[in-house]
């Protein structure tokens, strides 16, 4: 996978660390430069420019025109025409740079959904940018320390949300975001939004949407899979890859990979092998073993910009190395739980009947309700609020406010209200029904920060190409502006059916039994390998986070933890220790 580098300095010419940072001198770059500027692209990427623009582009539009030109000419010559308008007229997963010669203007421009990742120092009159933060470091002005004011949003999230980083001098563009620097300004805003449908919406008919529906997604996934390029799979069994592999079916030959995990109770081999026979695609398992994930998990500290975000990150880049040795392009599944209502809404919808039935009761009345249910349902505390909001619905909570005041050494870095404060403004985003609002959260949360963040760095890692169906542009408008009641129905074992559309769409290709079952997430074992043949590694890594040479955590609170790995949640909590213990020390801030 490509990337770009650049460098802008007000009223000075570059240094000579700033021009190695913009890779002058090196292999394997396509640089334009000039008083005071650069910009690089390496191998996969493409550099344009004419004499008032220069455009730098890391990945790739989908449904381009067929002219040969690349993404970076596509995008220069739209740009010259209709600013930043062009964005909406260009679809698929990229980051790019434009400079404005004339003007000594830069604009760091990243996709609607946050595909591709790109990140960015300023100080003064200077600003760099690369789709890798970790080159960032190599520039004289830009510190290693740890941001240890966003270390509670890392603990709590395990991520940290962007414009935020672990670095106290980098930061990230948000997904669907513009940074305009000039002079010593600047300027972050976004440039897309998405529309809902509004609260109280009228429920809309099902076979002219379901009909809709379809033909986006094919078009989507005929975009992504055509061409001379061999097409691979991720099917996990699941609706979402289920359904991409289901409709490239249709257009050729699919190749399709599937990961299991030795000792792991909920295997989904078995699920994802008999959606692989019923569609007629060439299919392979692929075994993750103790021996084979401990022998990856220096690559992957290695190849990410942050810590590892999910020890499941290490099965997903076995299965890409895999893949790679079939396959040209890989389609993958992320975003089917945030625009068709995954398993994370399930209980909330099951729930919001009764809630919406409370939170209209006269003043005393629900005063009394909130005193016997409040606990479980807190937005009858706060009904002005939206519902997800009140339940700090967004995301995985790893370290709560109690965990980390057991952990952190500074009670100041602990910051109690940081799921609220960081997920308040997802919500006031959007004005829709309550199913929605969480969905759009969670959109743009974790799915941006923390699943693509995996899923691609996976997939670059080994060389593979990566492409996300159902982030298309047109497919996710739609879905959003449908009400989540439509998406997420009534009725089931749990009290709600979820990624309705998508059940209805592949019920008469997979049968309801493959439907219907119950969605497990990626099996893990990890307690037991830690307690069996990975308790050397257990151990060796426990030791280096004892250490603690940067003084983060409270005298004995590591080894409170470690003693307490029976516990449901706490391996978890040491996993996502282990991995930024690891990060910091391959970044040399320890």
């Amino acid at each position: 996978m490509g990337g770009i580098t650049g460098i802008v300095r007000t009223g000075a010419s570059l240094e000579e660390a700033e021009r190695a940072f913009i890779g002058v001198g090196q292999p394997l770059q396509v640089i334009a430069e000039g008083g005071g500027w650069g910009l690089s692209a390496r191998a996969r990427s493409t550099l344009a420019h004419n004499d008032h623009y220069v455009v730098a582009l890391a990945g790739h539009f989908d449904r381009a025109p067929g002219t040969g030109q690349s993404a970076a000419q596509i995008l220069l010559d739209a740009w010259e025409k209709y600013g930043i308008d062009s964005l909406m007229r260009v679809e698929g997963a990229w980051v790019a740079a434009v400079y404005d010669r004339r003007q000594q203007r830069l604009h760091l421009l990243r996709d609607p959904f946050g595909i591709r990742r790109i990140f960015f120092a300023h100080k003064g009159g200077k600003l760099a940018f690369s789709t890798q933060a970790r080159s960032l470091l190599d520039l004289p002005w830009v510190s290693r320390e740890l941001a240890r004011e966003n270390l509670s949003e890392f603990l709590s999230f395990r991520y940290v949300h962007a414009p935020r980083t672990l670095l106290r001098d980098v930061q990230a563009l948000p997904a669907g975001h513009h940074a305009e620097f000039r002079g010593n300004n600047l300027d972050l805003r976004p440039w897309y939004n998405l529309k809902y449908s509004p609260p109280y919406a009228r429920m809309p008919e099902d076979p002219a949407n379901l009909e809709e529906l379809e033909r986006r997604m094919n078009r989507s996934v005929a975009a992504r899979a055509s061409g001379k390029e061999r097409i691979g799979v991720f099917l996990s069994g699941g609706l979402d890859s289920s359904a991409i592999t289901a409709l490239a079916s249709r257009l050729g030959k699919v190749y399709t990979f599937t990961v299991g995990v030795q000792d792991a109770d909920d295997d989904e081999v078995p699920y994802a092998g008999r959606v692989a026979n019923l569609l007629h695609t060439q299919h392979e398992v692929v075994r993750v073993s103790p021996v084979t994930y401990q022998e990856s998990f220096e690559r992957l500290v290695e190849g990410f910009d942050f810590p590892v975000t999910d020890p499941a990150a290490i099965p997903q880049y076995l299965l890409a190395k895999a893949a790679k040795n079939s396959v040209d392009v890989i389609l993958a599944g992320d975003g089917g739980d945030e625009i068709f209502g995954g398993r994370m809404v399930g209980t909330v919808a099951a729930q919001l009947r009764i809630s919406t039935l409370l939170t209209k009761m006269p003043g005393p009345a629900r005063r009394i309700a909130a005193g016997f249910f409040g606990k479980q349902r807190p937005e009858l505390n706060e009904p002005t609020i939206p519902v997800g909001l009140a339940r700090r619905i967004g995301g995985l909570q790893i370290f709560d406010r109690e965990a980390r005041a057991t952990l952190i050494r500074d009670p100041g870095w602990v910051r109690p209200g940081i799921r609220r404060s960081c997920l308040e403004p997802f919500y006031r985003e959007v004005v829709s029904d309550p199913i929605n609002e969480i969905l759009h959260a969670w959109l743009r949360g974790r799915m941006a920060e923390d699943a693509l963040a995996r899923s691609g760095a996976a997939a670059a890692l080994s060389g593979l190409a990566l492409r996300e169906p159902l982030l298309d542009r047109d497919l996710v408008s739609f879905c959003a502006g449908l009400p989540g009641s439509w998406k997420v129905r009534n009725g089931g074992p749990g009290g709600a059916v979820t990624k309705w559309p998508l059940r209805e769409m592949l019920r008469p290709v997979l049968g309801r039994a493959l439907v219907n079952r119950p969605k497990r997430v990626l099996p893990g074992p990890w307690r037991r390998w830690f307690e069996g043949p990975l308790k050397s590694f257990k151990e060796e890594q426990a030791a280096r986070l004892r250490q603690d040479q940067l003084h983060l955590f409270l005298p004995g609170a590591v080894d409170s933890l470690l003693a307490r790995m029976a516990e449901p949640g706490t391996d978890v909590k040491v996993w996502t220790l282990i991995f930024l213990d690891a990060w910091l020390r391959e970044i040399r801030a320890v």
